[in-house]
This record gives structure tokens, C-alpha cells and sequence, in this order.
């Protein structure tokens, strides 16, 4: 058995034209409209009786203790307060200081004498892809009043509105940056194989030395928590907040099966709420656990009396209710969690029934849960396997064009498959059985099948034949030849290493540094998505993107910027994909309006590529003009880059199942990423290795900046005239930006290697039409020097 649990001690331990381009400003509007933040994508409207029953205590009492905390409520409650709060966090898909504004607390928790120790969200429980879906579509439609009221140009409104409804963003997209963060800090953190809050309930059961006490949603009092749950701290009155389960049970008068089913009734992150307690006829106010009580106690304690009761309106808003409450009730009851010997264990295992898989999912193995622990791979692939389906979430655009629809149902199919394919042979046999089905958030009665099984050629075979030494690649290439993807590409360009690549024998075995698991890694996830052939040779594609990353390297001789090479290798898979084009979209407020037709596509290419490089911003709220199209785009690109990043994934988890990677070791985490401290004076050295490609993605930021400058600009301006307007550009539209006209010449030095590169694809490969519109690009940049 493999142990990944680490033993932590509680002891302390070491204004524009128009509506394109009005400015909305983030800092402190909310407050001065009497708004107050509420709680995001992964945690719901919590009960505002059972929070009234909160007591605060003094926060020495927890001096020199640990306390473990669910990673998806903190993320929430640092992003529901300033000063992390960012009202246009939906508007812009992401922040633009979050990693500060991590740190900046845990700096507290250190001040104060008390060690974090967090527990992330693993795979989603039966029910809660479902609940996320709903809700997260109901934020898509406040947010599009929002940006109705953008569009009307009430800029204060429409950022309040935007502030609002934080709840189209994915709280777990910030699992990768907090992970890194708490690696660099060497704080602890585990990621059982299902929910926190379960695994928060068994350090409480056992009553573990791990920590002093948990912290965490109202969620944690489904489970048999002895006592409190800490809510939040207050560092500046130097008190904590908890809410008490015992006490909410007296008040109650509720024995703790009744204030279960109560609690589930109120609706839970993976049980929507008791549908009669939405019916305005019935609750013209919010309601909260003491009207569930009061059902229950009219119902001799019985859901399903009650669900009988109400028969008409539950067949009519949620016919299938009982049966996600009877699910949710057995998963609770039977929650599963990682025992301090580093066991998988679940609660109550001898009453455990035999349609288990119902509600809890099907079995993996012990090895996947320590590579998700680890923080070697995220949860999505295994989600899939576990409960026989992959539910394509909301985008934070939330439209439904002809051609994202096309995308999720066929074009990013076949790095679904290759994605399971590499992983479900080396899992039980009977799941290989298993029907995997896509569902998507727009159509619910939309359901195909992934064909997993027919992938031809098997992925297996394909990436079996990679077999690299890291003494023949050190023969060919130092160490800091180049970074992840970059060094790979080009290293094929030689044939004589080329041919030191292919395997000589049947198991391979030996792949152990961390820097050549990852290159091994990218290399057999060229070879599958065709930049290789099977000769281990570049194609076409792959001479291309070489071109690129040359061009790339020449113009970013003197630059610490991350996730160039990424975005070059994501840019090449969208064009590939049909996505990233010159196509105009009339349905879809915020295209360019100024010159002819032509320059228009070409800035709608061009700040299209932009949005894959990061605007470096200041630890502040953006204050700037917002785009809509662009975020339709980025609803593109962020689907085919959470694809790609699962097909990497597979990708190297493969490699540690079939025995070709050390598996005894402790930089899983290094493997998956990299964490570059924004001051290290390394930074350029350490940006140069930064790992696996396609984990975090940038904001709109600097797309928007891009659209916005060129499209008031004047291609019969001076070089000087444009740069003495660029100088001041963002004292009007950007104001927090710390060097954007360095990241305007990183874009066009990015749209040009992107276009030489395709510019020597012939017609087989891209069509002359596609090449053109590059190359008037091109030109449209080249007119507009700065």
C-alpha cells in the first residue's frame, strides 16, 4: 500500500466611446451601492438561521494548534471579502491578484500563531456535478443582466451586478496556484478521494492529533462532527467564529438523524433544495432549516411522507427528488476518507449496501487516489471513471453559439478518449465494461457515449514507443536549453536524437527525474495530438509550431514572462480545433468597429491571441473596459485547454501505473507544476522549467487592452504619435497595469512567431483562406508600429 498521508503536529511547527469601451472601476463600488458578497460556485447561499447561532471566541485559544480547513470554503471566503473580493471576476474570467491576497493570509495564520492545514475537494459526490450545473447556469443569467446594464453604459450597476453573482467562476480552478503556494511555504495539504468535508469528519471522529479543530461550510454538519466548526477569523478583533452542531440541535429540539434530513431538505452542494421550500406560494421569504423542521415534525420525521405530501409540486419541479435524497443520505453516511495508516477507508463499511456504486461511484484503485493526493493530477479524468458520465459545466460567457456546440459534442472528443483509454486498462476490468457518457449544462436530454475503446491506433501503443535516456538528451541539449515544450519540439527537429527516442525494449522502465518524466510526457502527448509521427519524427504541424518556438526564443531574449511556449501550443491545437480565427460573430456585443471589414477580422485575430498571454496587473481590482466577445472566445479556449490538460494528465499518470516512473518520491507536485514567487530573483531561470502545459489560464485582460487601443487607433498615425498614445493609454483604460506596453510587444512578438510558423503549412494542412487572414494580420501589425 502506498502511504500519502503525512502526520502533521498540532504543536507549531517551523472613459471610451460608448458602451465597447466604458470603464468599470471594481474598487469599492459595491459597498457605496449596499452590496454585500455571498458565497461562489462551490458553496451555496449557507442557512442564515443556522449562521445567526455562530458564536466568536478568542482567537488565542488556538495559539500553537493546527486546524484543518476545507481548501473550497476558504477559497470562497477569501474571495467574498476585501480586500481579495473582485466584483468582475465573472466578467473577466479571472484575478488579478489572487496569489497576493493568498498570501497576504496565510501570513496571518503565521502571525498568529496557528498552522493551516488544508483539505482539498477530490472527485464530486453523486449529485454534485448536477447541483453545480444548475447553479452556475442561474449566475449565467444574473450575469447577463449585467452586462445588459454595461452595455446601457451604467457602469456602477453593472459591476454591482457582476459582484453579485460570483457563481459562474469555478472556485477549483485556484486549486493548482493554492497547491503551489502551500508547497513553497511547506505547509501540509491532502486531497482525499471525494469530498473535504469528509475527510473533515474523520479527523473529528477519531478525535486526530492532525489538528485542534476543522473549519469549513455548513455541509461538515451532515457528518458526525462532535462539536464546532470554525467559520472564519477575524484578524484584526483577533477572534475566530464557530458554529456549534450540538447547540443548533438543542435549539432545534432535533435528534442528529432529524437534523440531517433537515439540513439536506435545505439543499447541500450536492442536493438541491426540498422543491415546496422554493415555492414562493408557500415561502414568500427565503426559508431556512426551521421551516425543514417544521415539515419533518408534521411528517412523523419522514422524508418520504413528506415528499408524498407535497407529490404535486415535487412531480412537477423535480420528479426525481426523493431518489437524490435517499443517494445523498447513504453517501453521507458512508463517507470516505484517507485513515492516518494512509488506508482509503469508508464509514460504516459493514452496513454498506450492495447498490453502493449508486451513490458512491465505482472503485478505483489506491495508486490513482495517492497521484490525486499528491497533486500529480487533478479530479476530472477519475470523476469520469467513477460515475459513468463527463458533464460539461457552464462557461462564463453562457452562450450556446453553433460552434461551441460543435466543439464539446465532437471536436474535443478525441482527447476525451485518448484520455480514458490510457487510463481505464489499468483499473478493474469490469469498469473497462463501463459506458462513460457525456452530458452537456445547455441540453439536458443531450447524452453521447465516449468510444474509449475504439481508439485506433490504441493511445497505449502509441506512447509505448517513447523510451528517451537523460543522458542522450543531455548529449544533444544542456539543462537550460530551453523549457517544457519548447525543449521537446525542438529537440526532434534533430534526426539523430530522434532516433534515440524510439524504444529498443518491450517494457520501459527508468524514466524517473522529474525533469525527464515530464519531457517523456510531452513528448508521447505530441506523438498522440500529431505533431510527431510515428517515427518519432516533427510533421508538418510539428515543423510549424518548431518555427514558432525559434521565432519565440529569438524575440524573448531579455523576458521572464511564464507560459509563452504553453499559449504557442495551445494557440496551434485552437487553430487546429477551428477555433482561433478571423471569423466575424454578429451575435455577440464587442467586435471591433473602426477601419474597413479587413482590419476588423484582423484585431479580432489578433486580441483573440492575446487573451492567451497574462496582462501583468497590479493587487487591485481591475478597473478598465470590459468585452463580451472575448469571453465568448475564452468559453472556446478554456474548454479545449481543460481537454488538453486531461489528456497530459493521462498521459503521465500512465506512465507511474505501468511501473516506468519511480513511484517512491516527493516531487509529484514539482512534476505537475512549478511555483514562480512573482519577486524571486531567479525568476527567469525558474519560468524556463515551469511543467506540464495547459493548467492555468490568464484573464481577458490583456485581449481587451489589445482590442480597445487598436481599434481607436489610425493606421496613417507616426511610430511616435502611437507610442506617446500608448504611454498614456493606461492612465485612462488601465490604470493598474504594471507594464503593458512590454506586454503589448510580447503579444505582437507572440502573433508573429504564431504566424510564421503557419505560414510554411501548405493547403493540406490549413487552408489558404486561414493563412491569409494571418498574414493580413500580419500587416495590419506591421502598419502600426510602436
Amino acid at each position: 500500500m502506498l502511504s500519502f498521508f503525512s502526520i502533521i503536529r498540532r504543536e507549531l511547527s517551523t472613459t471610451g466611446r460608448g458602451p465597447r469601451s466604458l470603464l468599470v472601476q471594481a474598487d469599492d463600488i459595491p459597498s457605496r451601492l449596499g452590496y454585500t458578497p455571498y458565497a461562489s460556485d462551490d458553496l451555496l447561499v449557507e442557512d442564515s438561521w443556522l449562521n445567526s447561532q455562530a458564536t466568536t471566541s478568542d482567537i488565542a485559544e488556538l495559539d500553537g494548534c493546527a486546524v484543518a480547513i476545507d481548501a473550497t470554503y476558504w477559497l470562497n471566503l477569501i474571495l467574498d471579502t476585501p480586500p481579495a473580493h473582485e466584483p468582475l471576476l465573472s466578467a473577466l474570467g479571472g484575478l488579478t491578484g489572487i496569489e497576493a491576497h493568498i498570501n497576504e493570509n496565510l501570513d496571518q495564520w503565521e502571525k498568529n500563531r496557528i498552522v493551516p492545514f488544508f483539505i482539498f475537494d477530490g472527485q464530486s459526490v453523486a449529485g454534485q456535478d448536477q447541483v453545480s450545473l444548475a447553479r452556475r447556469r442561474a449566475a449565467n443569467k444574473k450575469t447577463d443582466e449585467a452586462w445588459a446594464l454595461y452595455s446601457q453604459s451604467q457602469a456602477e450597476q453593472a459591476v454591482a451586478t457582476f459582484g453579485a453573482n460570483p457563481g459562474a467562476f469555478c472556485v477549483r480552478n485556484l486549486f493548482p496556484l493554492l497547491l503551489s503556494i502551500l508547497k513553497h511555504r511547506r505547509l501540509h495539504f491532502l486531497v482525499p478521494p471525494y469530498n473535504a468535508c469528509a475527510q473533515l469528519a474523520y479527523f473529528e471522529l477519531i478525535d486526530s492529533d492532525q489538528c485542534a479543530g476543522v473549519m469549513g461550510p455548513q455541509d461538515l454538519l451532515l457528518y458526525p462532527i462532535k462539536d464546532s466548526v470554525i467559520r472564519s477569523f477575524d484578524w484584526e478583533a483577533k477572534t475566530v467564529t464557530a458554529l456549534s452542531k450540538k447547540k443548533a440541535m438543542r435549539t432545534l429540539g432535533a435528534d442528529e438523524a432529524m437534523f440531517i434530513d433537515a439540513l439536506l431538505m435545505s439543499g447541500t452542494s450536492f442536493l438541491p433544495p426540498f422543491p415546496p421550500l422554493l415555492d414562493p406560494s408557500i415561502y414568500q421569504n427565503s426559508f431556512t432549516i426551521m421551516d425543514a423542521m417544521n415539515m419533518l415534525r408534521t411528517s412523523d420525521k419522514s422524508v418520504a411522507t413528506i415528499v408524498t405530501s407535497f407529490n404535486e409540486t415535487v412531480q412537477a419541479q423535480d420528479p426525481n427528488w426523493l431518489d437524490k435524497y435517499r443517494k445523498a443520505r447513504m453517501a453521507v453516511h458512508h463517507f470516505i476518507y484517507i485513515a492516518e495508516n494512509g488506508e482509503v477507508r469508508l464509514n460504516d463499511f459493514d452496513r454498506l449496501t450492495k447498490d453502493n456504486h449508486e451513490y458512491l461511484g465505482l472503485q478505483l484503485p489506491a495508486e490513482l487516489f495517492h497521484y490525486l493526493n499528491t497533486g500529480l493530477i487533478g479530479a476530472r479524468n477519475l470523476n469520469c471513471i467513477t460515475h459513468g458520465q463527463a458533464v460539461v459545466q457552464p462557461t462564463l460567457y453562457g452562450g450556446v453559439s453553433s460552434e461551441y456546440k460543435k466543439l464539446v459534442t465532437e471536436k474535443i472528443l478525441p482527447l476525451k478518449e485518448q484520455a480514458l483509454s490510457l487510463i481505464i486498462p489499468r483499473v478493474h476490468r469490469g469498469i473497462g465494461h463501463k459506458d462513460i457518457v457525456m452530458r452537456v449544462w445547455y441540453d439536458p436530454k443531450f447524452a453521447q457515449t465516449i468510444n474509449y475503446r475504439t481508439t485506433q491506433p490504441p493511445p497505449s501503443q502509441k506512447v509505448a514507443t517513447w523510451d528517451v535516456k537523460e543522458s542522450d538528451l543531455r548529449r544533444f541539449f544542456p539543462a537550460d536549453f530551453a523549457g517544457p515544450v519548447s525543449l521537446e519540439v525542438l529537440a526532434l527537429a534533430s534526426s539523430d536524437f530522434a532516433e534515440l527516442t524510439i524504444a529498443k525494449e518491450r517494457f520501459v522502465k527508468g524514466i524517473d527525474s522529474m525533469e525527464m518524466v515530464t519531457s517523456v510526457a510531452i513528448w508521447r502527448y505530441l506523438h498522440l495530438r500529431g505533431y510527431v509521427n510515428d517515427d518519432h519524427k516533427l510533421t508538418k504541424w510539428g515543423n510549424a509550431m518548431a518555427t514558432t518556438l525559434l521565432a519565440l526564443k529569438d524575440a524573448d531574449e531579455n523576458r521572464a514572462v511564464p507560459g509563452v511556449d504553453e499559449a504557442a501550443l495551445l494557440a496551434f491545437e485552437l487553430i487546429r480545433l477551428g477555433v482561433l480565427n478571423a471569423h466575424a460573430r454578429d451575435d455577440v456585443p464587442g467586435m471591433p468597429h473602426n477601419g474597413t471589414d479587413e482590419d476588423k477580422l484582423s484585431l479580432t485575430l489578433i486580441s483573440q491571441c492575446a487573451t492567451l498571454l497574462k496582462l501583468r496587473h497590479q493587487v487591485y481590482g481591475y478597473t478598465g473596459p470590459l468585452n463580451k466577445s472575448l469571453l465568448a472566445f475564452r468559453a472556446l479556449s478554456s474548454t479545449v485547454r481543460e481537454a488538453e490538460r486531461d489528456l497530459i494528465e493521462a498521459i503521465v499518470a500512465s506512465m507511474f501505473m505501468y511501473g516506468q516512473c519511480k513511484r517512491e518520491r516527493d516531487d509529484y507536485l514539482e512534476i505537475s507544476q512549478r511555483y514562480v514567487p512573482p519577486n524571486n530573483a531567479m525568476r527567469r531561470e525558474l519560468t524556463k522549467r515551469q511543467r506540464l502545459p495547459f493548467l492555468h489560464e490568464p484573464d481577458i485582460g490583456l485581449g481587451i487592452a489589445i482590442r480597445t487601443f487598436f481599434d481607436d487607433d489610425e493606421a496613417g498615425d507616426s511610430k511616435k504619435q502611437r507610442a506617446d498614445r500608448l504611454r498614456e493609454f493606461p492612465r485612462t483604460y488601465v490604470p493598474f497595469a504594471e507594464a503593458l506596453s512590454d506586454d503589448f510587444r510580447l503579444c505582437v512578438d507572440f502573433f508573429s512567431a504564431l504566424n510564421q510558423g503557419l505560414q510554411t503549412l501548405d493547403i493540406k494542412e490549413l487552408q489558404e483562406t486561414d493563412k491569409a487572414a494571418w498574414a493580413k494580420a500580419q500587416a495590419y501589425l506591421d502598419a502600426r508600429p510602436f
